[in-house]
């Protein structure tokens, strides 16, 4: 079989450099060999080059916000020169499209080539076998080897395995269970201190799934209605798509642009003067953990980049399920660009798979690379603005602690409560914002609330800190994860403790799925409940508890714009 493949293969020139990669095989873990996949399967493939210099060094090193290079970004023409490897990467796309592959594209970074591939063509140009892995409930498909790929000094080829499961983004019902009120923009803001004249200069891209995109006529009332954004015009929002899709839940979201809809809506609300692109891919494909999306995105110069999808769970290691840090994660934080993503909206799942009845945190949330944006509900209390854990009954904000080393600089202000063995694990998230649908929105002509979820969440962060960032001088902004817990520890009052509790009581973001209702008239033996699934059940016994000062359910809290602007001007 193996040399029919590779009789199969595309010839290669004689002497041409190969490489050979090892594809991370973490998820294959407990699952059996089912034999072989099916050769119709798309792959969603990005090949990564190995940089010209050490961008993994130098991008661990700008994370450190007391290292003297945190803050020596480089300009894109910069990066590219000290990094890129144009012509191989141009090579690259030539070879995936020579061996079948279709929506062929190269970054202009010069490291990235992504191409859709069927298996059956991966299989003749990486000379390997994929088998199918399953348990009954899950599976996976995966390469019975390394890929061996006609070019040199290839770092890495990303979307080789595939969950064939259905991969859940951050939120999954079309509306969430909360009790309150929907606030039109404005009040928004007044209560979540939002500074006035924010984002100019400011470009925020959202990479968007292209099955879910927004409605202009939407976005048009949402901008026409009482209580608009200050300034805000839809003449500062585009969009761009490289694929095709028809309109699905297949990232979770009712369809029809609920998922684009509000993180636009978000986006202008918290930073109404900068420029917002939704940048559509299959980002939601089975297998895409997008690399190609992010990769293009930053082509277009981004000063904030938001990701509002959670790509799969972190059980381990990352290296183990992930392979090496993606490239565009390492060049967004070196040419000083936040890259903010959503903690989860499956309380201490992070990331719920069916079968898996645990606490996991999400990838790329746990990453020390990115700001992991947390939920909270919005709320008033006495006719005072309040902030409470978001939970209602069935979804929560997804935080915890991951296995990975903790970052030197998540040192925030307040005791972790935990053991001196887990406070040296990253912790997430870092920050947190509204996540209940509190923010008024219009989908399909109507004004509603109630759409919400982490996503949410990191679109008001990420354009929280456009609009911040648009106030003040370059060399104060706020960039990395890091720089934000520098700030807690200095000025505190920039941000909004969350340890108080929200209406419902929850003071923590433990998952209590709802009992399906029982049918009328029923008459036979009552289904057992859902079980109760505990965040940080190993650290703490009751869950994961939000707590004065850093926590393992809102992060640091929630950022308080005008305090901050303050401290950093």
């Amino acid at each position: 079989m193996a040399l029919a493949v590779l009789l199969g293969s595309p010839p290669r020139p004689a002497g041409a450099a190969t490489s050979r990669v090892a594809v991370p095989l973490g998820a294959l873990a407990g699952l059996h060999d089912a034999g072989p996949a099916d050769g119709r399967t798309t792959l969603h493939l990005a090949v990564e080059l190995q940089p010209k210099a050490d961008l993994d060094a130098l991008a661990a090193r700008m994370s450190d916000p007391t290292d003297p290079a945190h803050r020596q970004v480089l300009t894109n023409v910069a990066f590219v020169d000290r990094f890129g490897r144009l012509p191989d990467a141009r090579a690259a796309g030539a070879l995936l499209r020579a061996a079948g592959g279709t929506d062929v594209q190269v970054a202009g970074d010069g490291l990235v080539a992504g191409a859709l591939m069927r298996i059956s063509e991966a299989e003749r140009l990486f000379g390997v076998r994929w088998e199918k892995w399953t348990d009954g409930t899950r599976s996976v498909l995966a390469p019975s080897g390394p890929l061996t790929i006609a070019l040199g000094g290839v770092r890495d080829v990303r979307g080789a395995v595939v969950a064939t499961s259905p991969r859940l983004a951050d939120t999954r019902p079309s509306f969430t269970y909360f009790r309150g009120d929907w606030y039109e923009p404005v009040r928004f803001r007044s209560m979540t201190d939002a500074v006035d004249n924010g984002g100019s200069g400011q470009r925020i891209v959202l990479v968007e799934d292209a099955s879910d995109r927004f409605d202009v006529n939407d976005l048009a009332k949402f901008l026409a209605a009482e209580g608009a954004p200050p300034g805000a015009t839809s003449s500062r929002v585009t969009e761009r798509s490289f694929v095709f899709k028809n309109a699905s839940s297949e990232c979770g979201r009712d369809d029809r642009g609920q998922e684009a809809g509000l993180d636009v809506s978000a986006a202008i609300t918290m930073a109404p003067l900068a420029e917002v692109i939704a940048d559509y891919d299959d980002v939601c494909g089975g297998g895409n953990d997008a690399t190609v999306a992010l990769a293009r995105a930053l082509d277009l110069d981004p000063t904030v980049l938001v990701l509002p999808v959670v790509v799969g769970p972190a059980d381990g290691p990352l290296a183990a399920r992930y392979g090496q840090t993606p490239i565009p994660y390492l060049e967004a934080l070196v040419r000083g660009i936040p890259i903010v993503v959503p903690a989860g909206d499956d309380g201490a799942y992070g990331f719920k798979e069916d079968g898996i009845e645990r606490p996991r945190v999400a990838w790329p949330c746990v990453m020390p690379y990115v700001i992991c944006a947390g939920g909270t509900q919005l709320g008033d209390r006495d006719g005072v603005a309040d902030e409470g854990p978001w939970n209602d009954l069935d979804h929560a904000g997804g935080g915890g602690i991951s296995v990975e080393p903790r970052p030197a600089w998540q040192n925030a202000p307040g005791d972790f409560l935990f053991s001196t063995a887990y406070v040296k694990n990253r912790i997430v998230p870092d920050v947190s914002a509204d996540a209940s649908g509190h923010l008024r929105v219009y989908w399909h002509g109507y004004g509603l609330g109630g759409v919400g979820g982490t996503s949410e969440s990191a679109s008001l962060i990420g354009a929280e800190l456009a609009a911040i960032n648009s106030l003040i001088a370059p060399s104060r902004r706020l960039l990395t994860a890091g720089d934000l817990y520098v700030l807690a520890r200095t000025t505190p009052q920039a941000f909004r403790d969350v340890s108080r509790e929200n209406d419902r009581g929850w003071k923590d973001n433990n998952l209590r799925p709802l009992r399906k209702p029982i049918p009328k008239n029923y008459r036979g033996f009552l289904p057992t409940p859902p079980p109760l699934v505990k965040g940080c059940a190993e650290q703490q016994p009751d869950g994961c508890a939000v707590t004065t000062g850093f926590d393992a359910v809102t992060g640091i809290g929630s950022i308080k714009e005008h305090a901050a602007v303050d401290a950093l001007r």
